[in-house]
């Protein structure tokens, strides 16, 4: 007979780690041999042309086809181990290039974190920062901006500028994306269930959307449920419990190696097709794959939600 879904007698942790599947064939062969089951990656994904306008690039929702595959380095070197940097690497077919990097800011109560297009400066105020990550105190809430300011501290020279800049160009901050972590229900040893929002698409670019109201936020209008049409929105896709494993298991296609709480898959509600999936593959390594509708940044900025989710779980 088939065993029951583990509670949390059972496991350690109140959340479930996800392993990724292996495909019967290939784990049927190796286990007659007593060997360890392994599944060869696929191929990188397209090429990219990024010497043009990487910001632009990092910016602009993907174009639709094969998915982009990346892989997201942890750097806990250094005095800052508390603080470790992410550094997210596009692979193509004729090699790996670094596409942008990420830091938690310091003195931060919450998990906010700065993303720039260079490793070596990642200053809030910087040129080279495209865009800002942040949570809410519990780590469950997370808002992606552009590295625009917040309407209700815009300096005085954006306020008495006619288009409303500042000095750099830049005004009110967009909302790029929320990523919801629902907390599991004590005595449930699941899965943690992930929602995302993304602005809308038109003619191949986000829908610029700058609240200046609280009331008018993505997060408030998701709360109050008036997001509308003016949204897209998906959901984790569910994982498939094995009984004879114990585990709860996704399709990664061997991009993915290793059980973690933080491997994810993300779907349209009501669609199998997989627009974003993250996964542990080592010690501080993990991949990063993505399509339409994500652009690059806000498929880098799903994958830090899930590096800095904490609740109900401890290491993974």
């Amino acid at each position: 007979a088939a065993s029951a879904a583990p509670t949390v007698a059972d496991s350690p942790r109140a959340e479930a780690e996800i392993a990724a599947e292996t495909p019967r064939g290939e784990a049927e062969a190796e286990s007659a041999r007593g060997q360890p089951t392994t599944v060869e990656a696929p191929k990188p994904g397209p090429a990219v042309d990024l010497d043009d306008n990487l910001q632009a690039w990092l910016m602009t929702p993907v174009a639709k086809g094969p998915m982009l595959q990346c892989f997201i380095k942890r750097d806990k070197s250094g005095l800052d181990m508390l603080y470790p940097q992410y550094r997210c690497y596009l692979q193509t077919p004729i090699g790996e290039r670094f596409i942008m990097a990420a830091r938690k800011r310091k003195k931060s109560n919450s998990n906010n974190y700065v993303i720039s297009m260079n490793m070596k400066d990642l200053a809030r105020r910087s040129d080279n920062c495209i865009g800002k990550l942040r949570s809410n105190f519990i780590g469950t809430e997370f808002i992606l901006y552009d590295s625009g300011h917040n309407p209700q501290r815009l300096p005085p020279e954006a306020l008495a500028s006619p288009d409303g800049l500042d000095r750099e160009g830049r005004g009110v901050r967009r909302e790029l994306a929320v990523c919801i972590n629902t907390q599991n229900v004590v005595g449930a040893a699941s899965p943690r269930k992930v929602r995302g929002i993304l602005p809308q698409i038109v003619d191949g670019k986000v829908v610029d959307y700058q609240p200046t109201a609280e009331a008018d936020t993505m997060l408030v209008r998701d709360k109050e449920r008036r997001l509308g049409d003016d949204f897209l929105q998906m959901t984790s896709k569910q994982p498939r419990y094995n009984s004879s494993t114990g585990k709860y298991s996704l399709n990664f296609n061997g991009r993915v190696r290793m059980a973690s709480v933080k491997n994810v898959q993300m779907v349209f509600e009501g669609s199998d097709e997989v627009l974003l999936q993250f996964g542990k593959t080592g010690k501080n390594d993990f991949i990063l794959d993505f399509q339409y509708p994500f652009t690059p940044m806000q498929a880098f900025a799903f994958g830090l939600t899930s590096l800095a989710y904490k609740l109900a779980n401890e290491g993974g």
